[in-house]
């Protein structure tokens, strides 16, 4: 009678890495086929979208809110007016970076699905008697270089929605 423990653990650990790596890269393809459907906003981004309707009381919050900024605005351009510059448009890529808010979901499921699948290959590495697949060294790479990258692009997003505001 063989022992069956290790090929299970292994089709176990690479099933659900692959499954996990399909599940962000069809999520990530199925938000690409709707940004392209929404008809790729080059200019404004929401042109598509209605402002939504103010109730009475809604209406009378803004309008107090309103009177306060007023008194905060001529200080504000007072100062302005002194001598500082007001800031410059953002750029065309600042703007899309900015209205890409998928970038930041993909990255919080890249980088637990590397840093699982790192552990998952730290402990195959310790078992006596097999050694651990180059085909799962090479994924735990390619995982790690994609889950960088989506965290570089999510934080390009977060700067440029701080520039756009």
């Amino acid at each position: 009678m063989t022992d069956l423990s290790a090929p299970m653990t292994y089709l176990l650990v690479m099933g659900s890495v692959a499954l996990s790596v399909l599940f962000t890269l069809g999520w990530a393809f199925s938000r690409l086929l709707r940004w392209l459907a929404a008809g790729l906003p080059l200019r404004g981004g929401k042109a598509g979208r209605k402002p939504a309707k103010r109730s009475g009381a809604t209406r009378q919050a803004g309008a107090a809110k309103a009177s306060r900024s007023a008194n905060a605005g001529s200080r504000r351009k007072a100062k302005a007016k002194a001598g500082a510059k007001p800031p410059s448009e953002p750029w065309a890529l600042t703007r899309r970076l900015a209205e890409w808010r998928s970038s930041i979901a993909m990255a919080m499921v890249a980088a637990p699905t590397y840093l699982v699948a790192r552990l998952v290959e730290h402990g195959m590495s310790f078992r006596p008697p097999h050694d651990v697949p180059s085909g799962f060294t090479t994924l735990v790479i390619v995982l790690g270089w994609l889950a960088a990258g989506l965290i570089l692009l999510a934080l390009l997003h977060r700067l440029a929605v701080w520039r756009c505001r």
